[in-house]
């Protein structure tokens, strides 16, 4: 059984903070962007060889909320590494493309719409959109999370995932990391908060256990928030591995890493060293 996480083929990059791509060249703005599908058809040219093409899913919360997700296979059946990606307010799926694309054949990779975004708007109670979340709504992301870590596992995946959210969604995922610390391997937060659309994380962060990779801006509060996080985990007994990327930017969740490639880079990186 393949425990190790993938091997990724890495590029040569100048360091942190350099390189910066146009903002132009990211796959999910605020209107999602991107292949409606959350995948490219065709396949990443250092994709391993025998690797699948991306698969369209669908699962239903406990709480009756379809979502819609792509699913891609690794090349070897043996893998067990998984990853499952959770976007950011007012996105979709396709902004995980330039990761997703780094990762293809080499782990089961899921990504999806939470609920009220893309293709997830239908609930057994009628039409869900975000724009109309109040606090609990935005708390029942964590149940988006726990339902795709479930799916990702009956496709032979390993019980513990790495788990990467951006901004709202890295919410969603470190909420889940923290009541269920058995089930991430890894957590790597874009743009997290300590208590964003009312949604609170310190106390899932105390019960967190999974080394962490957080990355963020200079835009209002984004410092402060990944400095307490931060200092959670490193107080931690015994301390969690935390690292801290500061961009010197104002982007935001996704946008930080595809406007510079040595941050793409790091992420990547990151994963490929985590093991379940």
């Amino acid at each position: 059984m393949n425990r190790r996480f993938f091997v990724v083929p890495i590029l040569l990059v100048a360091a942190c903070g350099g390189g910066k791509r146009p903002a132009t060249s990211a796959p999910g703005d605020a209107t999602g962007g991107g292949d409606s599908a959350g995948g490219t058809a065709s396949l990443p040219a250092d994709a391993p060889p025998g690797t699948p093409a991306p698969e369209a899913v669908s699962f239903v919360t406990e709480d009756g909320i379809t979502i819609a997700a792509t699913y891609y296979g690794p090349a070897d059946a043996a893998t067990t590494a998984c990853a499952v990606f959770a976007h950011q307010l007012s996105s979709t799926r396709a902004e995980w493309q330039p990761i997703v694309d780094r990762l293809r054949g080499r782990a089961h990779l899921l990504a999806f719409d939470l609920r009220g975004h893309g293709a997830s708007t239908t609930g057994s109670a009628g039409t869900v959109i975000w724009k109309g979340f109040e606090t609990a709504d935005w708390e029942k992301l964590e149940t988006d999370v726990a339902t795709a870590v479930e799916l990702i596992a009956g496709k032979g995946a390993d019980r513990a995932c790495a788990l990467i959210g951006s901004s709202i969604g890295s919410t969603a995922v470190l909420r889940y990391a923290g009541a269920n610390p058995d089930r991430a391997s890894a957590l790597v937060l874009l743009s997290p908060g300590l208590a964003y659309r009312g949604v609170r994380t310190p106390d899932a962060a105390r019960a967190s256990r999974a080394p962490v990779l957080i990355v963020h801006s200079q835009e209002n509060g984004a410092a402060d928030a990944a400095g307490a996080l931060a200092g959670i985990w490193r107080d931690a007994t015994p301390p969690v591995a935390v690292e801290v990327i500061a961009d010197a930017g104002q982007a935001h969740g996704m946008k930080i890493v595809t406007g510079d490639p040595t941050i793409l880079e790091r992420v990547v990186t990151f994963l490929a060293d985590t093991r379940p």
